[in-house]
């Protein structure tokens, strides 16, 4: 009877602990958590920088960190030691990895399906054959605006190295710069850099955005198993970045806002120019993944890692995820608004 008595007070006590614990709102549970990295300001992680901005990450549930790295390397150490959950633009590195052994990697989707490099020349030179026995500036060796201007010399039929000499600058600055001081007669320029070429007067040769080269320039790479495991999560990403899209096709002056302040530009021609190149040319609505956008991934990796020539693209990817969203008429809904 004495024990019945005692057990009595603590029930009531627990009770009222419960009763004044708080309650999320709605009853609902907290926030999903994130961390998703990009190495470095550019446009093409304008969405991902707007889903935050916007408010679409919260909208989803989701609390994100969204961690600026310096370099897609430093990225991809901090993914796979469980630092993050999600890298924005690690597309190279994703592959590069996956071929060493941490076979627990996928490249699941991209903002952007092409390369967003220009060939800028001296006014002097009209066509490509003048390249020929000319200097051609990119920022570094090895890096994915080498490999670029390398892919365009070859399917010029210029040999690089040999028929045009390819010269390490440093920055996409430094190659304004150069080419406009006439240390280097061509360059290979990316946004915003290509609106300083042309006010400089240089001549744009081509525009390898408008050649219809595949390419997963902003590759968004996650561990499988986190693709697996946490699939709402993935899902709530995924949709806050079809919205975000939406939201910068719909509301330019909203978008800029973000652009100018993630880039800390503030020169409004320039960002006007840098804002409606990406979203109006480069944006898709859906940041879906393809074989053919990882190929010449594959063909970049190879050059420091022959297991890369002949693999299987299909290997490298999930396209399950952004998929699944698809099918469910997200994007229909997100449109019709």
């Amino acid at each position: 009877m004495r024990g019945e008595l005692k057990k009595g007070p603590r029930i009531a006590w627990l009770l009222l602990l419960i009763w004044i614990a708080p309650i999320p709102a709605n009853g609902a549970a907290a926030p999903a958590s994130l961390r998703i990295a990009y190495p470095a300001p550019t446009a093409s992680f304008l969405p991902l920088w707007t889903a935050q901005d916007a408010g679409f990450f919260k909208k989803h549930d989701l609390a994100v960190e969204v961690i600026q790295v310096g370099s897609s390397t430093r990225g991809m150490a901090a993914l796979l030691a469980g630092q993050i959950d999600v890298l924005a633009g690690g597309g190279t590195g994703g592959l590069v990895a996956q071929l060493q052994g941490f076979t627990d990697l996928a490249v699941f989707g991209t903002n952007v399906h092409t390369w967003v490099f220009s060939v800028y020349t001296a006014p002097s030179i009209k066509d490509v054959a003048q390249l020929r026995g000319k200097k051609l500036g990119v920022t570094r060796f090895g890096g994915t605006m080498d490999f670029a201007a390398r892919h365009f010399l070859k399917g010029q039929g210029l040999e690089p190295g040999k028929d045009v000499v390819l010269v390490q600058l440093g920055s996409a600055a430094d190659i304004v710069t150069a080419l406009a001081n006439g240390v280097v007669d061509s360059g290979m320029m990316s946004v915003p850099y290509v609106f300083v070429a042309k006010r400089l007067g240089l001549r744009e040769l081509t525009d390898l955005s408008q050649t219809g080269i595949r390419y997963a320039q902003a590759a968004l790479v996650a561990k499988r198993s986190f693709l697996r495991d946490k699939r709402e999560v993935v899902t709530r990403f995924i949709k806050s970045q079809i919205e975000a899209i939406h939201f910068l096709k719909t509301r330019p002056a909203d978008g800029m806002r973000v652009l100018g302040r993630y880039t800390r530009t503030d020169d409004e021609e320039i960002l006007k120019q840098a804002y409606h190149y990406h979203v109006d040319r480069l944006l898709s609505r859906v940041p879906d993944i393809h074989p053919d956008d990882v190929r010449l991934l594959l063909e970049e990796a190879a050059l420091t890692n022959p297991k890369a020539k002949g693999a299987n693209p299909q290997d490298f990817i999930d396209e399950g995820p952004v998929r699944e969203v698809v099918r469910s008429g997200f994007v229909e809904q997100v449109y019709k608004k």
